[in-house]
């Protein structure tokens, strides 16, 4: 099989404006990141409510996370469509966003415990975070069409949330549980505040540095749209992708408090272990960014998967060991960094496949798509979480009955191992590699630059070589493909959404 030549070498302010992008998931995970991890624990440890309610504000918001994203999508394209590009919008919600999130953590200070005052409160952080993300995760697919370079982007992004991370398991996460011991909620006013700030701030220097990405591109290209090719394989996969990322990897995380708490009784092993599972992340970060270069994005990120479900077994048999606890911890973390990393670089690539098949971009639609699946999945499995805790007889600050104990480590540590197991199966049917990634990108410019839109295409598939196969090993050059992308291109207004 003949190999595309190798890709002209990135200028160093291409790199650098990559670099400035992805300096933004250190304030996006932040806020969400510290929010998803500590969110339960304060509405049952530190508001004192039971499991059951605390699992229907989550789910409530769960439902909310079903329409955000998408009417994020849909300002972002009216924002696109009137000259204003995804930059912009980022930087007029950053500050909002950072609003709500400071208001959440200043809620125990104000002395809210109202249902409805605490769910309005999480539902319009979740929905301003939503017009933040939406536009700069699409960015991703402007700020580099090589499928190399956005392993290297996807790279950057998880080292800045990795980043974060450390902050969140050594400044929020102690602060959420002091609070919950001694129940005086000051200084956890002022650390959300602070976060907040620090987040705002992060947005606007990350949208100010990454000037040029996607410049000349501010109107919506080529039909972009919120109702993507649902029936397409590559979409329906990147769906089934997104729901096992969000709801199974993330319940590790979650539940460490609850098993540092309850099951191994050591709560002050929590930092340490998360500490650990963000060194682990730092050294995924560069294996898996170094390895994108050579293997194809859907290889790496089976091989996360797979180590992440070793070091979730050898951490469920370490329990009586600390010390053995955090090493596997850090395991844990090196595999969660191809978890976590890898799916937006072939989210990018998708963007791609689904405009060769289907003769559109669907940037914003697409991670609109995915990012409705994923946090959506997430807010479920937070609910469902708290949901079986108060099932089994969870009471917040008391010893834990068996029963209980049993079920926290099912859900921190069964429930992952289950979601590694189907991701493993589900990646064997993503075959698009570097190779026929090259191919696909020379046959959509080809058809670009034809005068006559249909036989242009043809001209471009006789050229092109390869079968660029994508999700299920279909092929992306078949004759369906063609025969609708023939027709889509000779009447594009009626393929508008």
């Amino acid at each position: 099989m003949n190999l595309p030549p190798p890709a002209p070498a990135t200028t160093i302010a291409a790199e650098s404006r990559m670099i400035a992008y992805s300096s933004g998931n250190f304030g996006k995970a932040l806020v969400f990141g510290g929010a998803d991890l500590t969110i339960l624990y304060l509405l049952t440890d530190v508001l004192g409510l039971s499991g059951a309610r605390a699992a229907g504000i989550l789910l409530f918001a769960a439902l909310g996370d079903l329409v955000f994203d998408l009417l994020a999508a849909r300002l972002v394209l009216a924002c696109r469509a009137a000259g204003r590009g995804y930059r912009w919008t980022v930087a007029m919600a950053a500050l909002p966003c950072a609003a709500a999130f400071a208001l959440i953590y200043a809620m125990p200070a104000l002395g809210v415990q109202r249902i409805a005052v605490l769910a309005a409160a999480i539902l319009v952080f979740r929905s301003a975070y939503a017009v933040v993300d939406v536009p700069h995760n699409a960015l991703m697919a402007q700020v580099s069409r090589d499928s190399r370079a956005r392993g290297r982007v996807s790279g950057y992004r998880l080292f800045f949330s990795t980043a974060s991370a450390l902050v969140i398991a050594a400044v929020l996460t102690p602060m959420v549980q002091q609070a919950g011991r001694t129940q005086q909620f000051g200084a956890l006013a002022g650390t959300g505040i602070a976060i907040g700030l620090a987040f705002a701030t992060t947005m606007l220097l990350c949208v100010w540095a990454s000037g040029g990405a996607g410049r000349g591109t501010a109107d919506a290209p080529q039909g972009d749209g919120i109702r993507v090719p649902l029936r397409d394989p590559v979409v329906l996969g990147l769906g089934a992708l997104a729901l096992l990322t969000g709801f199974a990897m993330p319940c590790f995380g979650r539940m460490l408090l609850y098993l540092g708490s309850y099951v191994v009784g050591r709560p002050e092993s929590v930092a340490l272990l998360l500490t650990a599972l963000t060194l682990g992340q730092f050294g995924g970060v560069l294996a898996w960014t170094m390895l994108s270069h050579r293997f194809a994005t859907a290889r790496l990120l089976a091989a996360g998967h797979a180590v992440s479900a070793v070091g979730l077994l050898l951490f469920g048999c370490a329990m009586p060991w600390p010390a053995g606890q955090v090493v596997c911890a850090a395991l844990i973390g090196f595999g969660f960094a191809s978890v976590f990393m890898l799916p937006w670089g072939l989210l990018a690539d998708a963007v791609d496949v689904v405009e060769w098949r289907h003769g559109r971009r669907f940037e914003t639609g697409l991670f609109a798509f995915y990012l409705v699946a994923v946090k959506a999945s997430g807010a479920a499995s937070t609910a469902m979480i708290g949901g079986v805790l108060n099932l089994l007889g969870y009471v917040p600050g008391a010893v834990q009955p068996g029963i209980v104990r049993i079920g926290m480590v099912a859900l921190g540590l069964g429930v992952p191992l289950a979601g590694a197991a189907l991701a493993l199966l589900l990646l064997r049917r993503f075959t698009l590699d570097h190779g026929r990634h090259a191919r696909l990108l020379r046959a959509i410019a080809r058809r670009q630059g034809a005068t006559d839109p249909v036989s242009g295409l043809k001209r471009g598939l006789a050229k092109s070589s390869g079968e660029g196969e994508t999700v299920a090993g279909g092929d992306a050059l078949s004759a369906q493909a063609r025969q609708s992308m023939s027709r889509s291109i000779a009447a594009p207004a009626a393929a508008r959404s």
